[in-house]
């Protein structure tokens, strides 16, 4: 019996849960107290789907039941080869009395596809598929980590400890595959002492005119120097090839050894690390009953960024290749170059322009390649390519260098080409950058948005030529090749902004099929080991997520469902279904998709009041076909609804699922299309379903409490009342790696800061506002909230209040904050819009 097939048996006797499906009664109505409760009167949804090695198994993690408080989750497992058609499986809770060890189906294929790498608690195995059994390869202290198997496939390869190392798979050999230093090169001890003869004063050479003994002792130091130098510099197949010094003013990012083990790739930054200024944020609520603060984020602009430099290992030849990145398409170009001139003072003759034109000029064609950071590296399984994927600080450009390491040019270097270049005027997306090489192949993949949505491309290394594999209008997730490169998987959007769905490329005939068909979204999945089987998990509007698996062999297969964890009160709660509404724009031709959550029209048939609710985050999908993380604000919506309340929830220009001309319309600008968008979702609910005009209110959190800021100074003709939670109110105190890359930094684009920031506006207030913040909130910290309550202070604002809560962090955790919160924008909305 195989050590997996010992460890399923052992399984089964471990302790289990199964939700029977709801019976049939009368539903009852959501109230603040049931819907603000832990999730688990929900459901206990799994996520993070991975299958067993040999494909026996489902691990995934899932909350474990009755646990009261934050982030409690445990592993669970079902055993798929004991399921039937009719069988409902059963999850086993893996606990300490029974850990595994279950090996997951992440690690390299040898080339035939009979054994599989894994990493397990930092230890290699070897699982060999035809057996059925796992072998343990180390056991140690250190944490191994990238198994790969070699191109030969004799051998393997790993990292520990920053370093990489080679062994056969039949043998007790172990190699360094690398002596990587970050010191400078030790010169010729005779070039020293050159020097240090130079040097000495009057009384050291009288010292060696008078006595011999000293210039004895220089004699045979030097030796020693000589000799030690000569064997450092001497060949010996024995040793780890290298010495390779990067230098001592550099400090390492990362190395990956090629599977051909001949080349390897060295990403570099500055020894010196930043030490930039950092917010505090103070801790009230201690066991010890005194005030604790901790150091958080920096503030944009005041960032510094780590340039990266990579460099090639020859490990044969002993020679470091510095890669330079001159040539990149648009490197030394300022793409900010129109601000910065703004800031500059107008000439004031010809004679002056002339000049600023001439120096200009100059300055343009000696500028330097600007720094980049890097997103990635991949090596194709014959190893004679490297790919590595970069950025600019300024955010506007990414470049894909391939390293062919078999092409060289006449001074012996090896060949580096720009393989992709995409710019962005606005900013390059933070999601979409997966790249890689087709398993099996030379050819390199990646996804990019340069035709607006993200699509799925390939570049042919030895024509050069790239070629779009994806059409446009969708946007692709979860690139998933299969071992042997002719198809790959991924989500898709192709059907409906609102649905992704799974769907499979054979990249020979172009055929594009969906896996799943299903009326919602899936959020992540499994190929199985045997690849035929894919396991996902699912939900809609009304679902929570569950596991389903779906053969990918049989078209048309109804996918399976693995798990059954909603429970009995949720099914027994009535909710409103939301519909998924695509609202003509006044400013764009793409509809701005919305959820409605509508009240009963017979039992409401005068005008109704008409609440906006905006999600956070900027670029995120809330008006799609899926149970979102707004749990309690989508179930709030019911309430509302049940009191007569109209509720949109647009998925604003901004949003994600919709392209990169939705995402970057708020390029500069922030606020300002969202706003036109709700006027719009508005509109439509006033001449559609009698919603009152005169009675609008908004509500949302972090990005979301930011456009309610907006709309409550910039619209308070439209606004009655608004309520803001854990809100951006000046984006010059916000981070660094999302605020620079819509509004720039405020040193260059000042004008974007102001014109975005609700602080600036804050006189605009009429209405009725309340702000809520978490005191340990190191995203949006709290200074943010207070430091507009004092503008609004010192604006003599009436009809505005502040809530703290001082033990939550920025998205809230405990019931009690949750009801305390929903409770009171409740309040504000029926005191100030349920009245005509």
């Amino acid at each position: 019996m195989s050590l997996i097939q010992t460890l399923a048996v052992c399984a089964l006797a471990a302790p289990s849960f199964v939700v029977s499906p709801a019976i049939a009664q009368e539903k009852t109505q959501p109230t603040l107290e049931q819907i603000t409760q832990e999730p688990d009167w929900i459901a206990m949804s799994p996520s993070n789907p991975r299958w067993l090695v040999d494909g026996s198994g489902i691990l995934y993690r899932a909350r474990r039941p009755g646990r009261v408080g934050r982030d409690f989750s445990d592993d669970y497992m079902i055993f798929t080869r004991t399921i039937d058609a009719t069988d409902r499986p059963i999850a086993h809770r893996i606990t300490p009395e029974n850990p595994g060890p279950y090996f997951t189906a992440r690690g390299d294929w040898s080339e035939d596809g009979s054994r599989r790498l894994l990493n397990h608690n930092g230890d290699l195995f070897l699982f060999d598929t035809q057996r059925g059994n796992t072998t343990q390869l180390t056991r140690t202290s250190d944490r191994e980590s990238s198994a790969m198997f070699m191109a030969n496939n004799t051998q393997i390869a790993f990292s520990r400890g920053g370093n990489w190392y080679i062994r056969p798979l039949s043998g007790p050999i172990e190699v360094q595959a690398a002596d990587i230093r970050f010191s400078d090169e030790p010169k010729d001890p005779k070039e020293k002492r050159e020097k240090d003869i130079e040097k000495r004063d009057g009384l050291q050479n009288q010292q060696r005119e008078l006595f011999e003994i000293i210039v004895l002792d220089d004699k045979r130091e030097a030796m020693r120097e000589d000799d030690r130098y000569a064997w450092d510099q001497a060949e010996d197949p024995t040793e780890t090839p290298g010495p390779f010094y990067m230098g001592k003013d550099r400090r390492s990012q990362g190395a990956w050894l090629s599977p051909s083990g001949s080349h390897m790739l060295i990403a570099t930054a500055p020894s010196k690390r930043p030490s930039d200024k950092r917010d505090m944020m103070p801790d009230y609520i201690n066991e010890d009953g005194y005030v604790s603060t901790r150091s958080v984020r920096t503030k944009v602009g005041l960032q510094t960024e780590t340039p990266v430099a990579f460099h090639l290992l020859d490990l044969i030849n002993e020679k470091v290749f510095d890669l330079s990145f001159d040539d990149l398409p648009l490197i030394t170009d300022d793409p900010l170059a129109w601000l910065k001139e703004k800031e500059e003072d107008e000439p004031s003759d010809s004679i002056e322009q002339a000049e600023q034109d001439k120096a200009k000029e100059a300055e343009k064609k000696n500028a330097k390649p600007r720094p980049v950071s890097s997103l990635g590296t991949r090596w194709s399984d014959s190893g004679r390519y490297g790919a590595f994927m970069l950025k600019s600080h300024d955010n506007k450009d990414r470049w894909i260098v391939l390293i062919d390491t078999q092409t060289l040019d006449e001074e012996g270097n090896p060949s580096v080409t720009c393989a992709h270049h995409l710019r962005d005027e606005a900013w390059i997306n933070w999601s979409f950058n997966e790249f890689g090489f087709i398993p099996g192949t030379d050819t390199l993949w990646y996804v990019s948005e340069e035709s607006n949505y993200a699509r799925l491309y390939t570049y042919d290394t030895e024509s050069g030529e790239a070629e779009a594999r994806t059409g446009d209008l969708h946007e692709v997730r979860g690139v998933t090749f299969t071992r042997d490169g002719s198809a790959v998987y991924f989500r898709s959007n192709r059907k409906h902004p609102g649905v992704q769905e799974i769907e499979r490329l054979h990249l020979a005939t172009g055929a594009l099929s969906p896996m799943t068909k299903m009326e919602g979204t899936v959020s992540g999945f499994a190929l199985s080991p045997d690849e035929t089987k894919v396991v996902f998990t699912y939900s809609n509007l009304t679902t929570p997520p569950e596991l389903y698996l779906a053969d990918v062999t049989t078209p048309d297969a109804t996918p399976k469902r693995l798990t059954h964890t909603i429970t009995e009160e949720f099914l027994n709660t009535e909710f409103n279904t939301p519909e998924i509404v695509p609202i003509s724009s006044s400013h764009s031709e793409q509809p701005i998709y919305t959820r409605v959550y509508l009240p009963d029209s017979e039992k409401f048939p005068g005008k109704r009041p008409i609440v906006v609710f905006s999600h956070g985050a900027g670029y995120l999908q809330f008006a799609n076909y899926e149970w979102k993380n707004y749990t309690r604000e989508h179930m709030f919506h019911t309430i509302l609804n049940n009191e007569g309340f109209i509720v949109l929830a647009p998925d604003f220009r901004a949003s994600s699922g919709y392209g990169r001309d939705w995402r970057t319309a708020i390029y500069r600008k922030m606020g300002y299309p969202e706003l036109e968008d709700f006027k719009d979702t508005i509109d439509w609910a006033v001449e559609n379903h009698n919603g009152d005009i005169d009675r609008v209110g908004i509500y949302g959190g972090s990005y979301g409490g930011f456009m309610t800021l907006m709309a409550m100074f910039l619209e308070p003709e439209t606004y009655k009342a608004g309520a803001a939670l854990r809100s951006v109110t000046d984006w010059r105190h916000y981070n660094h790696g999302y605020t620079s890359n819509i509004l720039n930094t405020p040193d260059i684009d000042p004008e974007a800061f102001d014109i975005s920031s609700p602080i600036n506006h804050a006189e605009g207030l009429q209405g009725h506002l309340l702000m809520l913040h978490g005191l340990l909130d190191d995203n949006v910290v709290a200074q943010d909230i207070i430091r507009l309550s004092q503008r609004l202070i010192e604006l003599e604002k009436e009809n505005w209040e502040l809530a703290l809560h001082p033990i939550e962090p920025h998205g809230y955790k405990e019931p009690s904050s949750w009801l305390d919160q929903l409770r009171r924008i409740h309040k504000l909305f029926k005191e100030q819009l349920l009245v005509e």
